[in-house]
């Protein structure tokens, strides 16, 4: 039986910004609660989890799921895939959704749409199409079979056991591989929605309050309703001088 989990990938460590998925994105909600607000209910999705690690840090990631009504499961820090492979065991996932807790704004739809497509055209992986839609709004689809098979693939390095569906991305050819198109008015691949800097979370912070005040949903389509405006007003300057 087809079982499909999208699967919030989430660790409190990072480089640049140490848990910047428990900065808040508005009032205290914090960047990850919000995504699990966000995500609970995508069309053809059987279940939301979280997979963070085993590491004493994420046990707030734990407690923030239960707070949330969301299952958590922990496996390797560094060894992703291990991690994704843990969570199709534990879930009886056929598929998986790879969603990473940096982007607050993935939209439900985008997710709903490339699962479909998924599913449809009986693929192995499924992604938007390259440089079409903003980052932080994209969605990746894959076959458990198509991890296990990874893990078992000595090519497979740790780098790609870190980026899960790297390998995949860099042999699209060796897959059955599906690229969905969306709407025009969806493309703009040069912004970025993703938080890896304190940048980044003001940024982030300031297009939530823009589009609270528009009394917009927080979706793709208004996200990208938002950038056309602001680059309309941009060229009306520059046009003028």
């Amino acid at each position: 039986m087809k079982r499909t989990v999208a699967v919030i990938q989430a660790r409190t460590g990072s480089n640049r910004l140490p848990r910047k998925i428990l900065e808040p994105l508005f009032d205290d909600v914090s960047l990850l609660a919000y995504q699990c607000r966000h995500l609970r209910n995508i069309p053809g999705v059987d279940e939301l989890v979280i997979a963070t690690t085993t590491h004493p840090n994420d046990d707030t990631v734990e407690q923030l799921g239960q707070a949330e009504g969301i299952r958590v499961i922990r496996g390797s820090e560094h060894d992703v895939l291990d991690r994704f492979l843990v969570v199709a065991e534990r879930t009886l996932a056929t598929t998986l959704v790879r969603i990473t807790s940096d982007s607050p704004f993935r939209d439900p739809m985008i997710i709903a749409r490339c699962v479909s497509d998924h599913h449809d055209n009986l693929s192995e992986y499924t992604r938007p199409v390259d440089k079409h839609l903003p980052r932080g709004l994209r969605a990746e689809v894959v076959e458990t079979r198509v991890l296990q098979h990874l893990a078992a693939d000595p090519e497979v390095t740790a780098r790609h056991r870190e980026h899960v569906t790297l390998f995949i991305r860099e042999h699209y050819e060796a897959f059955r591989t599906h690229m969905v198109r969306f709407a025009d008015t969806l493309h703009y691949p040069d912004y970025d929605f993703s938080v890896d800097t304190r940048e980044d979370l003001d940024f982030v912070r300031s297009v939530y309050a823009q589009m609270s005040e528009r009394d917009w949903p927080i979706d793709a389509e208004h996200i990208c309703k938002l950038i056309g405006e602001q680059v309309a007003e941009q060229n009306r300057f520059e046009d003028i001088a």
